[in-house]
């Protein structure tokens, strides 16, 4: 007992928040499950953590704390469980989103509302926005540089040990999908560079299938490095990996691949005034090329892909987008017929799919500047139907920001938290967010200023004066 008195779970709580880690992270560290620390948090002051994880919790107090971890926990436990239950409870932001809809679009509102409600009431999603650590851009950016050398030499490395196998490749291949839908950025950094220097040696040293297998997964870990490298910033590196997914497609001539890195290129032009006709053009050409070959569900993905990304360059450069919905709506429709998928790839995009398209469509009226399509369409779209965690939390991106831009602030305050619940390293280091806090910062009230806007703010990396 070095605090000379035991633990209770409010106790251990209130470490954990002290400690800015999200409930998985926290439990990892003490080495117990994430239902442990679950329990802690429901329970608070009438559960009290056994005889062994009072030693653990002890441990963590005494080596993992900061100054700072160990000032914030004596400051939450002072202001008591009570205070600590009504900053997590779902009423306080469900009050919050019911009572600042006036300056939405008729019936908007109640929509929003009930799509709200799927993403209410979790104290692990409210643990992950409150509680994660502020940011994961030293480990990130330490690793950027290794896997750009890892594009550069495409396997060309002095003692590069054991080569893995296909087939553990391929699991690892899939593992880097699932991160970057996850938007796991930080966790996929430290995997994907080795990753790419195995298969890279693969296609030196292996013949026949496995040299195939080699550069389709590659194609694919490469789509995923560039997506990952463009959204946290680093575009000459996510450029590299564009290049390096279509080198490798254009290799074993694979459809699905082609038009997988010319999405990737096409976003990485976008990013650059200079460069948005540029974008439009290779979004626009590739998907002629490959859309009237497209046989397999995994073509059809990806095309569909490239058509909803000539949508967004299209808006970007002031012309009319629907052409390219449409040829994406239709080829949504398509997958929802029977259409076969070629298993012999990894290459796909399951992200594809009519709900994708209806998001989309959000991210293409916010690009034309008109708010009220984006929350009109908001509440047509069920955001527990979207594919995966990221493309959930960018609904929730696309509402907020057309709240912002009604300076409706309550909401699209409201709006970026349950992104950021959803998606913490995704959302934090989107520049979208960045420059619509950056801006309510100016414009809202005090209020927000001073309380959860600014406190988001500062995980967003934005400077609070």
């Amino acid at each position: 007992m070095i605090r000379g008195r035991e633990w209770t779970g409010f106790e251990a709580a209130a470490l954990q928040e002290a400690m800015r880690q999200p409930i998985r992270q926290f439990a990892a560290m003490l080495g117990v499950e994430t239902t442990t620390v679950n329990n802690w948090r429901s329970g608070l002051s009438a559960v009290k953590p056994r005889s062994e994880k009072q030693e653990i919790l002890d441990t963590a107090y005494a080596k993992r704390t900061t100054p700072q971890d160990r000032e914030r926990f004596e400051q939450i436990v002072a202001e008591g469980e009570t205070a600590w239950r009504a900053r997590h409870s779902k009423d306080t932001r469900r009050h919050r989103t019911a009572s600042i809809t006036e300056d939405l679009p008729t019936n908007t509102e109640s929509s929003l509302e009930r799509n709200v409600m799927p993403f209410t009431g979790s104290p692990e999603q409210e643990s992950a926005r409150t509680n994660a650590p502020l940011t994961d851009s030293d480990d990130f950016t330490a690793l950027v540089s290794d896997i750009e050398t890892a594009l550069w030499a495409a396997g060309n490395v002095p003692d590069a040990g054991p080569l893995r196998s296909i087939s553990a490749l391929l699991t690892a291949t899939r593992s880097i999908t699932r991160l970057n839908m996850a938007g796991e950025y930080t966790t996929l950094a430290l995997l994907v560079g080795p990753l790419i220097t195995d298969l890279y040696r693969h296609t030196h040293e292996s013949s026949g299938g496995d040299q195939r297998i080699a550069w389709d997964a590659l194609t694919q870990v490469a789509f995923d490095t560039s997506v990952v490298m463009r959204a946290r910033g680093h575009l000459a590196v996510a450029w590299s990996a564009a290049r390096a997914a279509e080198d490798a497609a254009r290799t074993i001539e694979s459809r699905p691949g082609i038009a997988a890195a010319a999405f990737v290129s096409s976003q990485v032009l976008l990013t650059r005034p200079i460069s948005l006709k540029a974008a439009l053009d290779r979004a626009e050409s590739t998907a002629a090329e490959i859309g009237s070959r497209a046989q397999t569900a995994n073509d059809v993905q990806t095309v569909g892909m490239l058509h909803l990304q000539a949508s967004l360059a299209t808006a970007a450069t002031g012309g009319d987008p629907r052409d390219h919905l449409e040829h994406a709506a239709e080829y949504a429709a398509r997958l929802d017929r029977s259409i076969p998928t070629d298993h012999s790839t990894v290459i796909s995009n399951t992200t594809f799919g009519s709900s994708n398209v209806a998001l989309w469509k959000m991210s293409v009226a916010m690009e034309a500047h008109e708010p009220d399509t984006v929350l009109d369409l908001a509440r047509k779209l069920k955001p527990q139907t979207l594919p995966t965690p990221g493309r959930a939390a960018q609904y929730w991106v696309e509402v907020g920001r057309a709240a912002a831009a009604r300076r409706a602030h309550a909401i699209a305050l409201d709006a970026f938290l349950r992104a950021e619940s959803i998606a913490p390293e995704h959302v934090r280091n989107m520049d979208t967010v960045h420059e619509t806090v950056a801006q309510m910062m100016l414009e809202a009230k005090r209020s927000l200023t001073a309380d959860d806007l600014g406190n988001l703010a500062l995980r967003v990396g934005v400077a609070v004066v």
